[in-house]
């Protein structure tokens, strides 16, 4: 019988699949698409923080400000190609904190009661309708584009009614 704490590892985990669209996409990633995936990445945090409502002052004035710093990131980052690295030193460091947002961020999912493995499969499938004959497009940032067979993913279906921590239960 296995341990209740262990992990189940499945080989079609949505991260695993997620990693796989972007081994398809990015066989051998540049520079370039290193940056323009820093600053999409960045670009999805200042999306999450435009969904937030401030409830005090301090709070509005403290998202207006990682808004537009965010913003200002990702799109300098989108557009070039030699500013940032990533120096052997702080390499695992690097890895620890992106492992780390991807806990945190399913915990946040976890903490709203969506119900996030279901809706990363709903994305993954959406990421994959991107492709043309199995090929991905690239924008001129080298970001891949929606294709003419792109739906967008349906997450409306995944987000309950009610929502314990915001209904101040």
């Amino acid at each position: 019988m296995s341990n209740p704490q262990e992990p189940q590892k499945r080989p079609d985990s949505a991260l695993s699949v997620a990693l796989a669209w972007f081994q398809a996409a990015r066989p051998e990633p540049t520079s370039k698409q290193f940056h323009t995936q820093l600053g999409v990445h960045f670009e999805e945090v200042g999306e999450m923080l435009d969904t937030l409502s401030p409830l005090t002052s301090m709070a509005s004035w403290k998202l207006h400000e990682a808004r537009v710093a965010l913003k200002a990131l990702a799109d300098m980052l989108k557009q070039h190609d030699q500013l940032v690295s990533v120096e052997p030193a702080n390499r695992a460091k690097f890895l620890d904190s992106i492992c780390d947002q991807i806990v945190t961020a399913s915990g946040v999912g976890h903490h709203c009661g969506f119900p996030v493995l279901e809706a990363m499969h709903e994305v993954n499938e959406s990421n994959f309708s991107k492709f043309v004959d199995g090929i991905p497009i690239f924008d001129e940032n080298l970001k891949v584009k929606k294709g003419p067979y792109y739906w967008e993913a349906n997450l409306d279906q995944f987000v309950p009614v009610r929502i314990p921590v915001f209904d101040g239960e």
